[in-house]
């Protein structure tokens, strides 16, 4: 199982406290912080006053706008910001999807989507560059848990970051016109969105109270969308069940929230280009982004969706399963069941590999056979020979015989894979009967 993508080591502090972030060139950004403190303590402080004196019959529109608000601001984070732009989910993003979600996008109140964009790229590109101090959120610069957590889940927001040529290639390469035009407009944008909108709605339904109160609710809302957000930042780089193989992500298995983001990400982190959020089963039961992803494919609205082959796939989970298996065996025992598990992952690689020739072989099928077809019908319409159609049937021949290969692929696949995770089993035991 060679790979050239090394296993991500836990990489060591930069900082033991937060002022040591002045020395690096951090700077305290007044505007953005002064916003994120003040809009916090007044949600904490007002909201519960505004519930109890608001007019009668508005407490029930409030909840759903906050609700609302909040739910609209994290799947557009999560679907548009995160998958389709910062990772390129999608080969083909058309012209409506950017509208509708850059519109979206204001009721997340992270910065415009161009900037959110660009710092998750520098995030991500740590894993490969191994340059551990442009992570914008980091996890683990901070010799202490809560401190990484504090900084990683907000601080970082609080403080304007050294200039790095990174941060502005990736700003730079998040050029697509309607992004670009975000970017410009953003803040009389989000003023409109989260303070005239929700205000304009309150004064109408409710008078000035009323007003008061939906601008409760809505900064409620974004208040809920950041925090959505952040734990990506902070929990799954902090605490799972699965660690990722290039990265320090982990896999957390328990949660939905937030809307699906933080489940598989340490399968995120070592394959981001997928659509989906995580491999197998699971992955789909703890991702609703994307069910997103997908309506908007089957509206149109995106084309050519980003995925993991099997191969992919199992040469990361074999990967991963040899590394945690090996740092919790007895060296002897290990170097009894290291070929033999190396063997065995080998084949399980080698029957994934031939799956997916399998599968292009089919989706290259498919396409020849439509193209046949058209081909047959415009040479009947002019009377030309009918060897088309002898061509459709040698076609349809072997896309019969082509099933039936798939089949056992599928098959040999299946038996490769339960014949690496008996002998993970069986080196388990093993250990256990030496303890």
């Amino acid at each position: 199982m060679s790979s050239s993508h090394p296993t991500a080591a836990t990489p060591k502090p930069l900082y033991r406290r937060f002022s040591d972030i002045f020395e690096a060139g951090f700077s305290v950004d007044w505007g953005i912080g002064s916003f994120l403190v003040i809009s916090h303590v007044l949600v904490l402080l007002l909201t519960p006053i505004a519930y109890i004196f608001a007019p009668a019959g508005l407490w029930q529109v409030m909840l759903a706008w906050t609700l609302i608000h909040a739910f609209i601001g994290a799947l557009s984070t999560t679907v548009y910001s995160h998958r389709l732009i910062a990772h390129g989910a999608a080969k083909d993003v058309r012209l409506p999807t950017h509208i509708i979600f850059l519109a979206l996008q204001l009721f997340a109140v992270q910065g415009s989507v161009r900037r959110w964009s660009a710092q998750h790229v520098i995030h991500h590109s740590v894993d490969k560059t191994g340059q551990h101090h442009l992570d914008p959120y980091s996890a683990t610069w901070f010799s202490t848990s809560w401190r990484n957590f504090l900084w990683s889940h907000m601080l970082t927001y609080l403080f304007n970051h050294p200039f790095s040529r990174e941060f502005d290639a990736a700003l730079k390469a998040k050029a697509h016109p309607a992004i670009v035009w975000q970017d410009k407009h953003y803040l009389p944008l989000i003023i409109v969105a989260n303070f005239v909108l929700p205000i304009g709605l309150g004064i109408v339904l409710a008078g000035w109270l009323g007003g008061f109160c939906m601008l409760l609710a809505g900064s409620a809302g974004f208040v809920l969308a950041q925090h959505n957000t952040w734990t990506v930042n902070s929990v799954t780089h902090m605490w799972g069940f699965k660690k990722g193989l290039m990265s320090s992500a982990q896999n957390n298995y328990v949660w939905l929230g937030p809307l699906g983001e933080g489940n598989h990400h340490a399968d995120h982190h070592d394959y981001p280009r997928d659509f989906r959020n995580g491999f197998g089963w699971s992955g789909w039961v703890l991702d609703p982004t994307r069910y997103a992803i997908l309506a908007l494919r089957g509206l149109g609205l995106v084309q050519g969706l980003n995925r993991a082959s099997r191969w992919q796939e199992a040469q990361i989970i074999a990967r991963r399963k040899v590394r945690d298996t090996k740092a919790k065996s007895r060296s002897v025992i290990w170097q009894q069941w290291e070929d033999k598990l190396a063997t065995l992952g080998d084949e399980w690689l080698a029957a994934a590999k031939a799956w997916d020739q399998f599968k292009l072989e089919k989706t290259r099928l498919t396409h020849q056979i439509r193209q046949a077809g058209a081909d047959s019908m415009a040479a009947a319409r002019q009377r030309m020979d009918v060897t088309q159609e002898e061509l459709m049937r040698d076609l349809r021949a072997r896309r019969e015989d082509l099933r039936a290969e798939m089949q056992q692929a599928r098959q040999r696949l299946k038996a490769r894979r339960e014949e690496f995770f008996t002998a993970l089993g069986e080196l388990k035991q093993a250990n256990m009967a030496v303890a």
